[in-house]
């Protein structure tokens, strides 16, 4: 079993660090899959998946080597810090050259970090960390498999995340709860409900892609955690081609940004209960 690859395209540093950024500030633990084609981070809560990120490997490294645990099995899993790795990862902000990142053993499973910084003096200097990891037994491997996608009563797309974060920072300072409800005129609303008022914001014209509802009066809403939604709004410094927005009713809000072909982001936040 083993894992390297580098990074040497400044886009693709910067996303890969503002990737981690986020995950780090949701979560301590967060799950690493290495597949010969991606990179996949995810991030569970109460083994139900909050996260699930897929990198296109070809995309961000211009090598990329892996040998899982068998032919037939051919992928590695990994347990790590998100917080440790997003501060390893801060040494790219310093216009780094490239960074090569490969499994380690040091005592104990690493994911070693050698990013190659500039130098005045000298043509270059490096700049080492390392990560300390669970390699996930094969026993293990069902609870961090891809989440199951359910089919859902609306699915439209979102505004833009910048508009909606500055309204939803406002919100979460009124109530823990936030109703979401879109329909298939492709009105989106949300809205909190306080002692003294309800609070409400609409967008109009959104593309819907698909509906199961039936009657024009109706809408199809969830009522979620605002924090957690507040917390999703910080996926927009990937700046993605697009959000979509898919609501089961009363049970699930699934948010999936994409970025060509290269990024794929799935946020899953679970309805609350009255």
């Amino acid at each position: 079993m083993k894992f390297r690859c580098r990074m040497v395209d400044v886009i693709s540093m910067r996303d890969f660090t503002n990737i981690v950024n986020v995950l780090s500030r949701l979560t301590k633990q967060c799950t690493l899959r290495i597949t010969p084609s991606e990179l996949c981070l995810s991030v569970g809560d109460d083994r139900v998946s909050m996260v699930w990120a897929e990198l296109r490997q070809d995309h961000f490294f211009t090598e990329y080597v892996m040998s899982g645990v068998t032919d037939e099995q051919n992928e590695i899993y990994l347990e790590l810090d998100a917080t440790m790795l997003a501060r390893s990862l801060g040494s790219l902000r310093m216009t780094a050259k490239s960074v090569k990142m490969k499994l380690t053993n040091k005592r104990q499973p690493c994911l070693t970090l050698e990013i190659e910084l500039p130098s005045l003096n000298v043509e270059s200097r490096q700049c080492l960390h390392d990560v300390p990891v669970r390699v996930i037994p094969r026993r293990e491997w069902p609870e961090h498999q891809a989440p199951l996608i359910p089919e859902f009563d609306i699915s439209l797309d979102m505004p833009q995340l910048k508009y909606v974060r500055k309204i939803v920072e406002r919100m979460k300072n009124m109530s823990p709860r936030l109703t979401m409800s879109a329909d298939k005129s492709g009105v989106f609303m949300l809205k909190v409900d306080t002692d003294s008022a309800t609070v409400s914001t609409y967008f109009q014209g959104l593309q819907v892609w698909s509906c199961s509802q039936q009657d024009e009066q109706d809408k199809i809403s969830a009522t979620i955690d605002v924090k957690k939604f507040f917390m999703f709004l910080a996926w927009d410094v990937v700046h993605p081609d697009g959000v979509k927005c898919n609501i089961l009713q009363d049970k699930i809000v699934n948010l999936y940004l994409h970025l060509s072909d290269y990024l794929k982001i799935h946020y899953f936040i679970p309805s609350m209960t009255t």
